[in-house]
């Protein structure tokens, strides 16, 4: 019944492949489980706060016995991981809400581990205890935005961000921005969602943030375009329509006036550091959940990653949030600086546009690239 409690249970061993155990973790785990924290402490404490592992065994077995602790009366299930015998990782659901019907779910794998996909599998392994066994109606996993190897975790799963959380975390004098993703019992394993709409803002990280157009962008603009004329111009087809500022103002109403229409496409300001630097957006997308994504940069913010973390972004949310399958991207064979995006990515090169574009009153080769969304979901070798 919704208003029942869950009634807690015995922690179970829980498979998670044919190489893949999770085991129940225990008082005599002390040793192996604080050497692999302590071989791993570096990495680890990047994310979460750790404290360092105690030299003895006595005090390693208290530490141990503390955090089961943590887990009695049904308020954390503590799993150790171990593939093929050999101790791999940690997983644990805790926060157990017996209410609610609510947990999160906290992991991480030790390095010699990665990039075998135990930590999905095992992922899947206990939300599908806490839904089937535990009777939880909603599982919730946190990681912050910059560490993608935890992140992809439960995008492979198909669970969707929900949020991100600005400044939530702080780890060493660091302030982290958190992503929330659930997964529920009631679309277990995740259907695929209707299509959600673009986001209105992303923030990429610390100095790019991806905002909407708004009328004060008009001044700043217009200097970018100027100040770019010849560099834009030689591979924006775009550029030519913008001669003189009377024409800029017109287009530029326009298209303001146009923006509001509800079609799925999106073109975001990149502000870098409080200025305007540049644009990146997407068209409409079409049936099949492909969607083609450009950009452009000023001159002289070249080379600071600015377009490539830009571009990474708004990948994610197309996959991540919107449900697309497919992305492209198209740029000029002369243009390196905007082939090498898509590159850096990770997109394949499918092939050249023989004269796909006409630039100047000159026809341009375009070279195609593309990226699947579970090739963007796979591509952390750390995960």
């Amino acid at each position: 019944m919704p208003g029942d409690k869950i009634v807690p249970l015995e922690t179970p061993t829980l498979s998670a492949g044919e190489s893949i155990a999770l085991q129940p973790a225990e008082l005599d785990d002390a040793e192996r489980y604080l050497k692999m924290v302590d071989d791993n402490y570096e990495q680890l404490t990047q994310w979460i706060r750790a404290p360092k592992p105690p030299t003895t065994v006595e005090d390693r077995r208290k530490a141990q016995a503390a955090d089961l602790a943590n887990g009695d009366d049904g308020k954390g299930y503590w799993w150790l991981i171990e593939e093929d015998g050999e101790l791999a990782g940690t997983i644990a659901l805790h926060h157990v809400e017996s209410t609610e019907k609510w947990a999160l779910v906290g992991y991480w794998l030790d390095t010699n581990f990665t990039g075998k996909g135990i930590m999905t599998r095992s992922l899947k392994a206990v939300i599908d205890w806490a839904f089937a066994d535990l009777g939880l109606n909603r599982v919730e996993i946190q990681a912050s935005l910059n560490n993608r190897a935890s992140a992809s975790i439960p995008e492979r799963l198909g669970i969707r961000r929900e949020s991100i959380r600005r400044q939530s975390e702080i780890i060493n004098g660091v302030s982290l921005d958190m992503a929330s993703y659930a997964a529920f019992a009631d679309n277990w394993p995740p259907k695929p969602p209707a299509r959600a709409l673009p986001t209105d803002e992303l923030q990429v990280d610390n100095e790019i943030l991806l905002r909407q157009h708004s009328d004060s962008d008009y001044k700043e603009m217009w200097t970018a375009f100027e100040a770019g004329r010849e560099y834009l111009g030689k591979y924006l087809p775009w550029m030519a329509a913008y001669e003189t500022k009377d024409d800029y103002t017109r287009l530029y109403t326009a298209r303001r006036l146009e923006g509001d229409n509800f079609d799925g496409s999106r073109g975001y300001v990149v502000q870098y550091k409080g200025e305007l630097a540049g644009t990146v957006g997407f068209g409409i997308p079409n049936r099949d959940n492909v969607i083609e994504v450009g950009y452009w940069l000023r001159e002289d913010l070249q080379g600071k990653g600015i377009m490539t973390r830009s571009v990474e972004a708004v990948i994610t949310m197309l996959f991540v949030e919107v449900g697309m399958h497919r992305v492209t991207i198209r740029a000029a064979t002369t243009n390196l600086a905007s082939r090498g995006i898509p590159e850096r990515l990770g997109f394949k090169h499918e092939g050249t546009m023989r004269d796909g574009g006409f630039v100047n009153n000159e026809y341009l080769d375009l070279e195609i690239y593309s990226i699947l969304d579970h090739e963007w979901l796979a591509r952390s070798t750390r995960a």
